[in-house]
Formats: C-alpha cells, sequence, structure tokens
C-alpha cells in the first residue's frame, strides 16, 4: 500500500500543479482529503457511494441549520466541511481505483448544485425566528444568496453546454470570426483587472464560505454575545447576498465576452486530446 506522500503525488498533482486555486485549497481540502482516501482506499466503497455520502453530508448540515441553537449550528459547518472533503475524496478514490463513469460525474454536478444554495436557504431560515431583522428580508436574502450559487456554477459550465448541444451539431450557422481573440489574449488586454477579480472570486469559494461563518458564529457563542447588530451571522448573510449576485454580474459579462473563445478553446482541446484522456 502507497504511503500517504505518494498518494497526494500520484492522486493530487493534476489538480494542484499549475492551476490557480482559492486560499485554504491545498492545505485546508487537499490536505485533510488524503488521509480519508487513504483509509476509504482499502474498502470497496465504489467513488459514486462517497459522492452520494457528501450529498447526505450536507443535507444533514442543512437540517442542523434549521435548529436554533448554537452548538448545532456549529455541527452544521462541520457538516458542510465534511460534504467538501468527501467531494474531493470521491474523485481521489476514482482516479486511486481506476474507476471512472459518467454518472460519477453527473452525482457530482448535482452535489455542487444541491449543497451551497441549500447552505444560504437553510442558515436563512434557521435564523428568521432568532434575528432583529425582519424576517422576509432574511429569506430574501436567502434566496438571493442561494439562487446566485447556483448561478455561479451554471456560467462557469455553461460554455461547455453549448458547445456539445449546439455548436458541435450547428457549426455552419455558427461560425466564429476568423480573428477571434483568444482567452489568453484576452486576459492580456485586461491584464490589471485580472489580479482584482481573481482576489474577488475568492470570497464565493465554499471552503472560505464555511470558515467565515464558523468565525462568525464562534464569535457569537463565545466573544461578543447580544453586540450591536446582533446576531453577526445576519450581517454576513446579507453580505453573501450582495457580493455572490455581484459576481454572477460579472461572469455573465465575462462569459458574453469570452463565448467565441471559448468555443475555439473547446475545438483545440478536442483536437489534441488523445481519446483514453477524455475518458479520465
Amino acid at each position: 500500500m502507497e504511503s500517504i506522500q505518494e498518494l497526494r503525488e500520484n492522486l493530487q498533482r493534476e489538480k494542484l500543479e499549475g492551476r490557480e486555486r482559492p486560499w485554504g485549497y491545498r492545505w485546508f481540502q487537499r490536505g485533510p482529503s488524503i488521509f480519508l482516501t487513504w483509509l476509504l482506499v482499502r474498502t470497496p466503497l465504489a467513488p459514486n457511494t462517497i459522492t452520494l455520502l457528501s450529498i447526505f453530508s450536507g443535507l444533514i448540515g442543512a437540517y442542523f441549520f434549521l435548529c436554533p441553537n448554537g452548538i448545532l449550528k456549529l455541527l452544521a459547518l462541520f457538516l458542510f466541511y465534511l460534504h467538501l472533503i468527501l467531494d474531493r475524496v470521491d474523485g481521489e478514490v476514482a482516479r486511486y481505483k481506476k474507476r471512472f463513469s459518467l454518472k460519477g460525474i453527473y452525482l457530482d454536478e448535482l452535489n455542487h448544485y444541491i449543497i451551497p444554495p441549500l447552505f444560504f436557504l437553510s442558515l436563512a431560515w434557521g435564523l428568521k425566528d432568532t434575528t432583529a431583522y425582519s424576517e422576509s428580508i432574511i429569506l430574501l436574502a436567502g434566496m438571493l444568496a442561494g439562487f446566485s450559487s447556483i448561478l455561479l456554477r451554471l456560467t462557469h459550465n455553461l460554455p461547455y453546454g453549448i458547445f456539445l448541444k449546439k455548436y458541435i451539431k450547428h457549426r455552419d450557422i455558427f461560425p466564429l470570426p476568423p480573428f477571434s481573440p483568444t482567452i489568453s489574449s484576452i486576459r492580456a488586454n485586461h491584464s490589471f483587472l485580472y489580479p482584482i477579480l481573481r482576489f474577488l472570486h475568492q470570497f464565493q469559494d465554499f471552503f472560505l464560505t464555511i470558515v467565515f461563518f464558523a468565525i462568525t458564529l464562534l464569535m457569537e457563542q463565545y466573544a461578543v454575545k447580544n453586540g450591536f447588530l446582533f446576531p453577526y451571522t445576519s450581517l454576513l448573510l446579507f453580505g453573501y447576498a450582495v457580493y455572490l449576485p455581484c459576481i454572477v454580474l460579472e461572469n455573465i459579462a465575462k462569459g458574453v465576452r469570452t463565448i467565441e473563445a471559448r468555443m475555439k478553446e473547446s475545438i483545440s482541446t478536442l483536437e489534441t486530446t488523445p481519446y483514453n484522456e477524455t475518458q479520465q
């Protein structure tokens, strides 16, 4: 059996090298996930089963968020974090056991569309009776943040769906301009904005969302109780209800600007990637 270091090298290298990742991804997501992977590859558990466990952990976390008790809310955050770790583990186990499937990808996408919205919706529902703010305002904030978290995933995946569903079938009616810019040239032309946008996009990461709410809940429980504008989780929820829609609008504007470049990039990838690599 390989050591932890060998597993990390074999199963995580492609997820870490040459990619820009949000803060904490390497140390607090892939860091602990490899230890759980080391245990689970010794079991008959299939990667898809681990994905289902990840979804289940998030659903239980959403249920505990409905409770007014602060300790249960902290437990909910731990379950959301476990959901995130299992979401990393299922892919690591799949790569170790060479068990890849389209069903697994489908379940993984469902996971990303279901749990983050439930995080905000269940949080808002659990806060509505314990906060001084209007119940309708709290619920609206939860819906805005939850719906925006779906749109964030959707706007990320939409160009690839368009490529497969529309462009591949109808290249004749969707000609690409011969001199349309590439993704790299677009980034180069807006290089002054890229570091700013990359910093702003950091905070949409689900792990950082969990961290921020954990710190806020701990403050409510053990540091500054019943202070001005209490509970502070309401304020953080309001912040996400403003921040996430703004990131969605930025993603939409960026998508419209780069859609033709994305199509060219997808064609290039399809033409240069060997068949056996596309299956994994």
